[in-house]
């Protein structure tokens, strides 16, 4: 007896019913539902695979959207998706549209990955340290997520999770990348919210209050002189005669470089603009003692063919251990410290520090201010001597 191609669904009918016929000339027998006008269940050719979808008219015009496959999807909840679809089309939403525009929209990783990173590598240099803040904490926390699914409770979870684990710097960079990213995917109408915009950042208090002293300066220039890498030698060397970042001297190009004039041109700098510096008459002997290798355009030649130097973090290391320097507090980057520190030392302004180390403005600067006790003290102590000259003036009493 051929089963009849409309009746009420129920779990034992859709179970029994068979595989649509070999030499059928349609590929899937389809039946209707009598309780919902428009579910559909098709049955495949072979093995009979089955599953639901929902016919309706749209704008006057046939269309079907799929459900799901039986059985993850039962008779009971076909209707109760079915019933909804109808819901949304009676209101004036195409369901299969909606459908369409929810594949659309990306996970935060695709996003990353497909979009802003392409862009990222085109207009930022610092796009690697980018890619891999994304992938070390933020796409294990949030890389799965949908973007319209992404909220301030996301966020807030993520900065709390990198609590456990991070500095307030290292926190800060990572959700000020995650802000940047959901900007950047706002004004590209990925979304309509960006849902980290109101998350303030930590307070940071890390700042690196060390710096080398005078007598340590001397032991460093002394182990360098020593060291078996003639280069790296030279080049911790120059870090503490110019106060260069790192890259900016470990990335200098012999072009860049007038010993005649005592000058060295760094093209693009952290600011994102060019600078002239003036180098001292030890800073240019250094450099004239540098191996120059053929067809290498780096002042800093490394081991690889036409290669800059790149574990100078290891040589620093190496030679701040053989002057007898404990390397737990100190970095690359407390040359620069002490660059400063000095120059404050010997009678130097903020403006001194912010030509020398090309800050773009006095403020960034101005963390310098602290870095000699010493100098501190002396104001202090001047202060004083003022204070009890015009407390000695004024008759009050004094102790």
């Amino acid at each position: 007896m051929p089963v009849p191609r409309r009746f009420k669904f129920t779990h034992r009918l859709i179970e029994s019913l068979p595989p649509n016929p070999s030499d059928a000339p349609s590929r899937e027998a389809e039946y209707s539902d009598t309780e919902i006008s428009g579910l559909k269940c098709l049955i495949g050719k072979g093995e009979g695979k089955k599953k639901f979808l929902l016919r309706y008219l749209w704008q006057g015009r046939k269309r079907a959207i799929s459900i799901g496959h039986w059985p993850e999807i039962d008779v009971s909840t076909a209707r109760r998706i079915a019933t909804e679809m109808k819901r949304q089309i009676a209101t004036g939403t195409d369901p299969r549209h909606e459908r369409d525009k929810y594949r659309a929209i990306p996970t935060l990783t695709e996003a990353f990955n497909q979009y802003y990173l392409p862009w990222a590598k085109l207009h930022k240099k610092s796009w690697n340290k980018d890619e891999q803040r994304f992938r070390d904490h933020i796409t294990p926390v949030m890389g799965n997520l949908l973007l319209n699914e992404i909220t301030p409770r996301h966020v807030t979870h993520l900065q709390s999770s990198l609590c456990e684990t991070c500095q307030p710097a290292t926190n800060n960079r990572v959700i000020a990348l995650l802000k940047a990213l959901l900007r950047w995917t706002l004004r590209h109408e990925m979304m309509t919210v960006n849902p980290a915009s109101n998350i303030p950042l930590l307070r940071e208090n890390n700042a690196r209050q060390r710096y080398f002293s005078e007598t340590e300066i001397r032991r460093i220039f002394d182990a360098a002189s020593q060291d078996n890498s003639r280069v790296a030698g030279i080049y911790i060397r120059l870090l503490l005669l110019t106060g260069l970042r790192r890259d900016e001297l470990r990335l200098a190009k012999w072009e860049h470089c007038n010993l005649q004039q005592s000058t060295l041109w760094l093209p693009e700098t952290k600011n994102g603009t060019g600078r002239l510096v003036h180098l001292s008459a030890w800073a240019v002997k250094l450099i004239d003692e540098l191996p120059r290798y053929g067809g290498n355009v780096w002042m800093f030649g490394g081991k690889l063919p036409g290669k800059p130097v790149c574990n100078v973090t290891k040589a620093f290391k190496r030679i701040i251990r053989r002057a007898g320097i404990p390397d737990t507090d100190v970095c690359i980057h407390t040359c620069r410290h002490s660059v400063a520190a000095l120059i404050v030392s010997r009678g130097g302004t903020l403006y001194d520090v912010q030509a020398q180390l090309g800050h773009r403005s006095i403020q960034s600067s101005q963390r310098y201010a602290h870095l000699h006790p010493q100098r501190l003290r002396a104001t202090g102590q001047l202060i004083e001597l003022h204070i009890g000259n015009a407390l000695d003036h004024t008759g009050l009493p004094t102790d």
